[in-house]
């Protein structure tokens, strides 16, 4: 069975020492962002990616979703205190994106993946979301076994992610090294 961060874990999602493994803002240099998309944080935990696309996306918007209501509400109590008003909250399930077809520029999937038991149906849906020219990127674990990763009985590795979204539909663009422990993959669609 796949891990699921719970509310419970915001305050490490939020943690100055995470902002140390993965630089938010070297994981943005990489996506084809422009200050006027709209784009779906897919997983989007307490707002650890949501916040700093809001920022960028002045004259778009981001669309944070989860399964989990807590973390949400902490997304839009961080919204709420920066007066960022370009961030939307969406509870949404494992088994359906809460999307709709064709309504966002971009999609980021952080560990969402490897948190999940059907992670074909997830990128199926993200494809589904993303306007035709748009662009994906999947954030995952380098190896099993990592501190707050999966393990080897749950490990899916890189190419079976990239052949995966190759078969939703994707293009693949590029391969990115995000931080020790993590790869970013950007496909378009």
């Amino acid at each position: 069975m796949p891990r699921k961060y719970n509310s419970k874990q915001k305050e490490y999602l939020l943690s100055p020492d995470r902002a140390k493994t993965l630089d938010t803002h070297r994981v943005m240099s990489f996506l084809p962002l422009m200050v006027y998309q709209d784009v779906a944080d897919v997983g989007s935990g307490p707002g650890y990616f949501s916040i700093p696309l809001a920022k960028f996306l002045f004259d778009g918007q981001v669309l944070a979703l989860d399964i989990h209501k807590q973390m949400l509400e902490a997304v839009q109590n961080e919204a709420d205190k920066l007066k960022l008003s370009n961030i939307t909250t969406i509870h949404s399930t494992e088994a359906k994106l809460a999307l709709n077809k064709d309504s966002v520029d971009g999609a980021l999937l952080s560990f969402v993946l490897s948190d999940t038991s059907k992670p074909e149906k997830v990128l199926k849906d993200t494809k589904n979301a993303v306007k035709n020219g748009g662009w994906m990127a999947i954030i995952e674990w380098k190896d099993p076994g990592l501190d707050g990763g999966p393990n080897k009985t749950n490990f899916v590795t890189e190419d079976q992610f990239k052949s995966m979204a190759l078969k939703s539909g994707f293009g693949f663009i590029g391969r990115y090294h995000v931080s020790e422990s993590h790869y970013m993959l950007v496909f378009s669609t």
